[in-house]
């Protein structure tokens, strides 16, 4: 049985007794069908460099690039990617999530033409499928009307597997996106759920719905945050829900 496997590169955590670096930002390393994908990659240069050198993942290993919108510390360490690398790589992202550089910071996505000279941009207007088992969702409102937000799938033997960057649209539009998809809700949430800070009551609403629907497995970091995480623990209970960190990986079987 074939295995897809997904690898936190870059968070605010790292494993306990490893030279990773944990900082502001969000990257997964998706190996799936033979290939590699990041989702996200970071704020920081020097950070991204530093976790793929220790997890021996090299640059011109990687087949695609996903982000999954406009904020920096899901993109900002892209150069360090493309100055590693020999070849172009192709970068998924809503057309939202690029901008241009302003006086104080950026509006989205913008780079050098050095960089720029490596990039092959792919804006995601809809669900695309990137392999047989791996896909990028169809563009979702964030619930404040402010941009557009896409997640990746993994399409498991037990059921679909949900990758979030920040979920800033709202969990239960996103499950119902992948629901109307692959006629299933999600087995397992991998990721942010922008639950940092005072969010208690969107902590509970969430485990309320995950609890419904019986998704039980999560394996959250970034946005999600430990007070967020802790929250989620008082409903779903300490077994299925996870704190994933700079480093950590999880496995599932595909068909």
């Amino acid at each position: 049985m074939d295995e897809a496997k997904i690898t936190v590169l870059y968070d605010e955590g790292a494993a306990e007794g490893t030279t990773y670096i944990g900082a502001v930002g969000f990257s997964l390393l998706i190996e799936a069908d033979g290939e590699r994908t990041l989702f996200g990659l970071g704020r920081r240069e020097r950070y991204l460099s530093n976790n793929m050198y220790v997890a021996d993942v090299e640059a011109d290993s990687i087949t695609r690039v996903v982000v999954s919108h406009n904020h920096i510390d899901h993109w900002g360490a892209l150069p360090a990617l493309t100055r590693a690398r020999e070849e172009k790589i192709d970068v998924y992202a809503p057309a939202s999530a690029w901008g241009e550089k302003k006086i104080i910071g950026t509006t989205g996505m913008t780079f050098t033409p050095a960089v720029m000279e490596k990039v092959e941009r792919k804006d995601v207007a809809g669900w695309v499928q990137l392999s047989e088992h791996l896909f990028i969702t169809e563009p979702i409102a964030f619930h404040d009307g402010s941009g557009y937000e896409v997640f990746m799938v993994l399409k498991s033997r037990s059921g679909p597997v949900l990758m979030s960057g920040c979920c800033h649209c709202g969990l239960d539009h996103v499950f119902e996106a992948v629901k109307d998809k692959f006629g299933a809700y999600p087995v397992a949430v991998i990721g942010g759920l922008h639950l940092g800070g005072k969010k208690d009551r969107l902590a509970d609403l969430y485990a309320e719905y995950l609890q419904t629907i019986g998704c039980r497995h999560l394996y959250l970091n970034h946005c999600t945050g430990e007070i967020g995480i802790g929250r989620l623990r008082v409903t779903l209970g300490l077994k299925g829900v996870n704190s994933f960190y700079v480093g950590q990986s999880v496995d599932f079987k595909v068909f």
